[in-house]
């Protein structure tokens, strides 16, 4: 038995001494990269699977310092830190960084290192480098799912907050106020009926707008609604929108000022793009002061077509102004005639300019005004 194992071992040791190759063909076959490095970092060494992994055969990786040739930029600095904890500490690296396909991409790779230098055999830093691309990718895939699942869960908490609260107060509104006109009809008295009725009708508008945008919202949230592009002279169509809103302006005496170029031909959604429209202009009104101005404006930009809603009123400060477009954070201010907002339209123009592949934006300035910018393909 003894003699049998001996033999065993005899017999491999006498294999290797025989066969040097089998290392070269155990390294050309290996998973990782075996490299070399000198002090500086420059490649002495680099094993046949490079060709496997980087698509570059070992002498083109060789006799230079691959960090400043092949690494990503912003990587470069990771990796000489890692090479000098190698080198000065003796740390056996994992450093994660890319490096240059040979096709033009980028590879992940992760090194772990030995400082061999003072090893008169090797005289080197030793590197195993890994592709990690596929397990970056699957870290990648879980931060958007988790970013996904957060946004999912935003979504239902604003869903059900506005259901709880910003959709019960019209309505509480409308039934307090019905109540009361009920009972003074009954009483034969006729004194403020009128100004009851005004309450119940700007309350049921109130309603009747956050309800659409709730529907519409919904509708994009889950994919159910359809986007039709189709060709739109956009003058034509914010002049007909400004009309909707002339009696509302006319009650604050807020003066509209349409600046829109004379004929400016998109491709777009037209449900999708009234509906941005009548968001912002409305929100515009709420927040302009008592014989204010809201300049609207929509020029050509490239092959785009930029628009914006301009108005001078209570404005917002910086960090409310990174709130907006964002369903995560709630964000609600009350305008100039104590009216109130819930942000969903703010949320719905920012789904249909995206379906649109544009941009949305705002600049404000606290007490002087805000201005809303959006980007719509052009015909």
């Amino acid at each position: 038995m003894r003699e049998s194992q001996a033999n065993k071992r005899t017999n491999i040791s006498d294999i290797l001494k025989i066969d040097e190759g089998i290392f070269h063909h155990l390294i050309k076959n290996s998973f990782d990269l075996l490299v070399l490095l000198d002090a500086n970092g420059e490649q002495l060494y680099v094993s046949d699977s490079c060709e496997k992994i980087l698509g570059y055969k070992p002498e083109e990786l060789t006799n230079i310092s691959v960090i400043e040739a092949f690494l990503h930029p912003n990587d470069q600095q990771k990796a000489i830190e890692g090479l000098q904890n190698i080198i000065l500490n003796n740390d056996n690296g994992g450093t994660q960084y890319r490096h240059k396909h040979k096709n033009g991409g980028w590879v992940y790779l992760e090194a772990y290192g030995t400082n061999q230098l003072d090893n008169p055999e090797i005289k080197a830093v030793v590197l195993n480098v890994r592709d990690i691309s596929e397990r970056k990718k699957a870290e990648e895939d879980l931060k958007k799912s988790e970013a996904s699942l957060k946004e999912l869960n935003a979504t239902k908490d604003r869903f059900f907050s506005i259901i709880g609260h910003d959709l019960r107060s019209p309505f509480s509104s409308i039934v307090g106020f019905t109540d009361l006109l009920i009972a003074q009809i009954q009483e034969k008295d006729y004194d403020g009926i009128e100004d009851y009725a005004r309450i119940i009708q700007k309350s049921s508008q109130q309603a009747m707008d956050l309800l659409s945008n709730l529907l519409e919202w919904s509708r994009a949230q889950s994919g159910r609604i359809d986007f039709v592009p189709e060709y739109i002279e956009l003058g034509k169509m914010i002049h007909q929108i400004i009309d909707l809103f002339k009696n509302t302006a006319l009650k604050k005496s807020i003066k509209i000022n349409n600046k829109t170029q004379t004929f400016l031909p998109i491709w777009a959604d037209k449900h999708m793009v009234e509906s941005i429209l009548r968001n912002l202009i409305s929100n515009s009104l709420k927040f302009s002061p008592f014989q204010g101005e809201i300049i609207i404006s929509a020029r050509a930009q490239g092959n785009k077509a930029l628009v914006s809603v301009a108005g001078k009123g209570v404005g917002m400060k910086k960090e409310d102004l990174g709130k907006l477009f964002r369903i995560e954070l709630s964000h609600s201010t009350r305008g100039t005639n104590n009216e109130t907002g819930t942000g969903l339209g703010l949320l719905l123009c920012k789904d249909f300019v995206k379906m649109h592949k544009g941009q949305i934006w705002a600049e404000s300035e606290e007490n002087k005004g805000s201005t809303f910018f959006f980007t719509l393909p052009l015909a």
